[in-house]
């Protein structure tokens, strides 16, 4: 381990403590573009005197806030304040389809907004500087359109599995929008969409999809059952799932990538069987200042998975962003 990773006392502190929010965590809720309510929270590491920056979460789809905690844990101890968001359809933000189970977006747009209100009612003389944002999958396509449609807010963007494009596991992309349009047509664009379903607990037939460590999945179904049931959202339906493929075409067209000027991290899980690594490869290689990290072995869920995997993202981390100052090491 490099000086400027965390230390293992800080990593074992965070895991044992990552279903905990940090003492001063602050939650709150603030009006959007048009007037719909999304939750947000501060964690400004009030121990720091100098804080180094923000770090800026958005979770990927049917997660939340708290599944953060434990990385939120770690960058503060590290001297960062964080932030983080539900994304609108999930989590305890605004849901727009009266059926709170079912995962339903009218757009993918109302993200890219939702984040840009975030940073200019939230954020913005509230927090330290530089911005830095993180996401997972979903939350991570929304970063990335974020980036190219409102350059100059963030300093830098860290990625983790990012939704360039859907795993289709070998079905032709042409069919999957045929069908997901068709369902729209015949009004059925709020369905599940096949072999998804309501939230359930344990859900251990995904697991096998999303990380291999079994006490890290099961982080999601503590805060449902134990803090709030409000956080849980079911499965995709055909409307989520038509939006995300319009919006990941949007994300790949000619010149997009070129045009997002901030650095990126682009942290790919080997094993990833949600979304389409070869997209993402070759969407790095367009970005001006992108970086691909592979982490081999990893799975979908790559903060949620084993202690290895997790090493190897901190590790990616580190050379991205200076975590630590020359004088902070013997601290940590």
């Amino acid at each position: 381990m490099s000086n400027r990773e965390p230390s293992a006392a800080i990593v074992a502190e965070a895991k044992a403590k990552r279903r905990e929010p940090p003492e001063d965590a602050v939650f709150e809720y603030f009006k959007s573009y048009d007037g719909q309510q999304i939750r947000f929270a501060r964690f400004p590491a009030s121990t720091v005197i100098n804080p180094k920056g923000t770090i800026i979460f958005l979770p990927g789809r049917t997660e939340f806030i708290e599944k953060f905690f434990e990385d939120i844990r770690i960058f503060n101890a590290l001297g960062y304040a964080c932030a983080a968001m539900d994304l609108r359809g999930q989590g305890m933000s605004y849901r727009p389809h009266s059926d709170r189970g079912k995962h339903f977006v009218r757009s993918f747009d109302p993200h890219i907004s939702d984040v840009k209100a975030l940073f200019d009612k939230a954020l913005e003389g509230k927090m330290p500087k530089p911005f830095i944002l993180m996401g997972h999958s979903a939350g991570s396509h929304v970063i990335l359109r974020f980036l190219h449609d409102h350059p100059g807010y963030v300093e830098k963007a860290i990625t983790v599995a990012p939704m360039v494009r859907i795993y289709l596991a070998g079905t032709p992309a042409f069919t999957v929008k045929a069908l997901s349009w068709g369902m729209r047509h015949l009004g059925l664009g709020a369905s599940y969409i096949a072999g998804h379903t309501s939230f359930k607990e344990g859900r251990w037939g995904w697991r096998k999809k999303l990380t291999h460590d079994d006490d890290r999945f099961a982080d999601e179904d503590y805060f449902v059952k134990n803090k709030d049931m409000r956080l849980a959202v079911g499965g995709a339906t055909y409307k989520w799932l038509w939006e995300a493929l319009k919006s990941t075409d949007k994300l790949n067209a000619k010149g997009y990538a070129e045009a997002i000027e901030t650095p990126v991290l682009i942290l790919q899980a080997s094993e990833d069987k949600i979304v389409d690594n070869t997209a993402q490869t070759a969407f790095a290689k367009r970005l001006p200042h992108g970086k691909l990290v592979v982490i081999e072995g990893a799975m979908h869920e790559i903060l949620k998975e084993k202690d290895e995997y997790r090493a190897a993202v901190w590790a990616a981390i580190a050379d991205f962003i200076v975590l630590n100052n020359a004088s902070d090491t013997e601290a940590l």
